[in-house]
């Protein structure tokens, strides 16, 4: 099984969605099939050897690692940013189109898109991808460095499971899932990297290193921001002394960038305000307003509510976390597949039915990449995201249904008669 499983998504990886079938339909059957062992792990509690699981999860990496970009270009944005990190150049005063750079104008510019926005990853990114840069400007690279910070997240799972008492074979969950293969080694997103350190940052925050849990919480947040929804909960569980470390280290990876000034946040506002594709509270909301403003205050009001009252309801903060994440994504106008990685991630510690189908569902919004590629047009179906969103939401009903039941009826069993 975990072979099939392997060998499938190694293909969906290397797929360049020209035509649809060639890439979904290998990845939703090894999902299906990565799902099955799930399921055997968790709930038939299959027995299978770390190095095994290890083993069949690295395959298809390894596979995938020296092949260029095909779904996305976003690994090459990231080494246009890294070869000017690496030379010195403050990538957020510069769109890559600007004439200023007209000497680093050469083949790399023409693998991005947005040329003309300045660069919307945080800092800690940058340094990334200026010491791949240094090595080597090349995808094989950056996937080899992503390769890298997996081995420490995969470090930080096993920590955490063991600090839980639960069986190693849940690292499955994370391990086996196609997703954050073909998102990390086919395309090379740096969600992983982000990924990478917040469970470092949790594993140590169990283990009650307040400081260094804290430094490696601003690491993610600075490659990607969605680790901030962390705060409230960590206020709320008195995490003073990990917020004063993520302060203070956030300051210091944000000093070889302050010279750019208000141009620090041009290509994230540019984002937030802008990008738009395969959201699901968004997309019910857009068409009642006539620009996306509204929608988008909305949203982002609705989902600081729903960090404070997670934050207050959460047991532990690495349920906060998973729960914090899902919520960023139904309120958020733009969600790609590579997004879910950290989710992902968390699904050893906090298996989730809904986010697992979900996680293979998505694969669905590839749909508009092989018009994209045969002529510009970009356009998703309107019942891809109803198949998605319903389905999370559908598993997750049932799975909740199945628990009650399960509970209910061990409730019966135990009441004398």
């Amino acid at each position: 099984m975990g072979g099939v499983s392997a060998a499938l998504t190694a293909v969906a990886g290397a797929a360049d969605g020209s035509r649809t079938a060639w890439l979904v339909v290998p990845w939703l059957a090894a999902h299906a099939t990565y799902a099955a062992a799930a399921w055997l792990v968790l709930r038939k509690g299959a027995r299978l050897r770390l190095a095994w699981i290890i083993a069949i999860g690295i395959l298809p990496r390894l596979i995938l690692l020296p092949s260029s970009p095909r779904l996305s270009e976003d690994a090459y944005r990231y080494l246009w940013d890294g070869r000017l990190v690496a030379e010195g150049i403050n990538p957020f005063r510069y769109a890559p189109a600007d004439p200023s750079l007209a000497r680093y104008h050469d083949a790399l510019l023409t693998r991005l898109n947005h040329a003309d926005v300045p660069t919307i990853y945080p800092p800690m990114a940058q340094l990334l991808f200026g010491a791949v840069a240094r090595t080597a400007a090349e995808p094989w690279a950056w996937k080899a460095a992503l390769l890298l910070l997996e081995a420490v997240l995969v470090l930080a799972l096993l920590a955490l499971l063991r600090g839980r008492g639960a069986p190693r074979e849940r690292l499955l969950l994370y391990v086996w899932c196609p997703l954050p293969i073909i998102e990390s080694f086919g395309s090379g997103h740096v969600d992983l990297a982000a990924a990478a350190f917040l469970l470092f940052a949790l594993a140590l925050l169990e283990r009650r290193r307040a400081a260094w849990g804290g430094a490696a919480l601003a690491a993610a947040a600075l490659v990607k921001y969605m680790p901030l929804l962390l705060l409230p909960a960590l206020l709320r569980r008195r995490e003073y002394a990990a917020l004063a470390a993520a302060a203070a280290v956030g300051a210091v990876l944000f000093l070889p960038f302050y010279a750019a000034g208000p141009a620090l946040w041009t290509g994230l506002t540019t984002y937030l305000r802008h990008w738009e594709f395969n959201g699901s509270a968004y997309a019910l909301l857009r068409p009642l307003f006539e620009t996306g403003v509204a929608p988008r205050a909305i949203l982002a009001g609705l989902l600081a509510a729903a960090s404070l009252a997670i934050a207050w309801r959460a047991r532990t903060t690495t349920g906060a976390t998973l729960a914090l994440f899902a919520a960023w994504l139904v309120a958020s106008p733009t969600v790609y597949p590579w997004y879910l990685v950290p989710l992902v991630a968390l699904l050893p510690l906090h298996p989730n039915a809904g986010i697992l189908a979900f996680s293979g569902l998505v694969a669905l919004s590839y749909a508009p990449l092989a018009a994209f590629r045969a002529d510009g047009s970009w356009m998703l179906a309107s019942w891809i995201p109803w198949v998605e969103y319903g389905g999370w939401a559908a598993v997750a009903a049932g799975a909740g249904w199945w628990r009650y039941r399960r509970t209910e009826a061990c409730a019966t069993e135990s009441t004398p008669t």
